[in-house]
């Protein structure tokens, strides 16, 4: 004991655990969470936002494609009604 060669099992294990001070920190810890939490909710916010683009798209084509059947249903009642069997 005197020369210092016994070491102290639960010592050595506190002592590795206090190197890293994130893994003690409550503080710490609840930082890392919160910029991981932030991380994602931004990330989620994205895809959100790219999936609002293409519904704006969507709807943008599905207005088009409603008028064009329009158009197309007056000009296939017109051309058709020269032609009606009796």
């Amino acid at each position: 004991m005197a020369d210092g060669s016994c070491k102290i099992a639960r010592l050595e294990a506190t002592l590795t655990e206090y190197q890293d001070p994130t893994k003690v920190d409550k503080i710490m810890k609840v930082d890392r969470s919160l910029a991981e939490t932030k991380e994602v909710l931004h990330k989620t916010i994205e895809a959100v936002l790219a999936r609002g683009e293409k519904l704006d798209e969507l709807v943008d084509k599905s207005a088009e494609l409603s008028a064009s059947s329009k158009a197309f249903y007056k000009t296939a009642k017109k051309t058709n009604s020269c032609c009606a069997v009796m």
